[in-house]
């Protein structure tokens, strides 16, 4: 069975499309069918889309007296999630906690939900919900997997997929000058399709994740990912961009673990 992160960052610019995204997500780690997860037509599965199963918990921003909600995500709604989290599950093998607008959440609040993604309660998925998962802290951020999608999402480019096939390769390789060699040779790259490359290679990193025992380099990986994607952003040229895949991609030392 593929292994699980107990946290989650599902960053979309629809909110549906974000939740969609989790709900997916909750599925597969509450599902009880056999096989591929999710299944679809088990208890669970059938129970998450109906939107009654008592083991997937819910974390928005409460409302006011008149109805409208509040700002912030306040930190006693997260003490109590954390609380009812050490609950053993009604139903399913686990149990797991959407947070809503996860960005809203205030910086006591932020800081309670570290210290349970550092320490989760075996068998306890929390998936954040957030249209720009920047407004989220540095250190909330990097106890969780990161998930990026949108409404309508175009399937990836062959090009940029052979490519980001390629750089996987060769950072399970752990071969250096193999690494260094493809870098300088795709430096060239248009600037318009380097973020749907970074894109690529961040998916199948996420992927690899549930499956790999070697999770802080992969983790490493995608952080290295994430910060080239944000270089992005401010018009970084592709081959500064590929010479920190070069340099960064690999652990320093000289003998290396295979990402597998």
């Amino acid at each position: 069975m593929e292994k699980l992160s107990h946290a989650y960052i599902v960053s979309s610019a629809s909110e549906e499309a974000g939740l969609e995204r989790a709900l997916a997500l909750a599925s597969e780690m509450l599902c009880s069918g056999t096989g591929k997860k999710p299944c679809g037509v088990c208890r669970d599965c059938r129970k998450i889309k109906a939107g009654v199963h008592p083991d997937l918990g819910y974390v928005r921003r409460p409302l006011d007296d008149k109805g409208n909600k509040k700002r912030d995500i306040q930190v006693d709604q997260i003490r109590d999630m954390g609380a009812d989290a050490y609950v053993l599950p009604n139903e399913a093998s686990g149990k797991v906690y959407i947070i809503q607008e996860a960005d809203t959440m205030n910086e006591s609040a932020q800081n309670a939900a570290l210290k349970l993604f550092e320490e989760p309660p075996a068998g306890v998925h929390f998936i954040l919900c957030t249209t720009n998962p920047e407004k989220l802290l540095t250190t909330v951020r990097s106890r969780c997997v990161l998930v990026r999608c949108n409404a309508g999402e175009e399937p990836e480019n062959a090009e940029m997929a052979a490519l980001a096939d390629e750089y996987i390769r060769l950072v399970q390789s752990g071969n250096t000058t193999e690494l260094t060699a493809w870098c300088f040779a795709n430096e060239k790259l248009d600037l318009r399709k380097m973020p749907e490359l970074l894109a690529c290679i961040e998916r199948r990193l996420i992927q690899m994740l549930r499956y790999s025992d070697a999770r802080a380099q992969l983790m490493g990986n995608i952080a290295l990912i994430e910060r080239c994607l944000e270089y992005q952003t401010v018009n970084t040229s592709v081959k500064h961009i590929f010479g920190l895949l070069a340099v960064k991609s690999l652990p320093a030392k000289e003998t290396r673990k295979k990402v597998d």
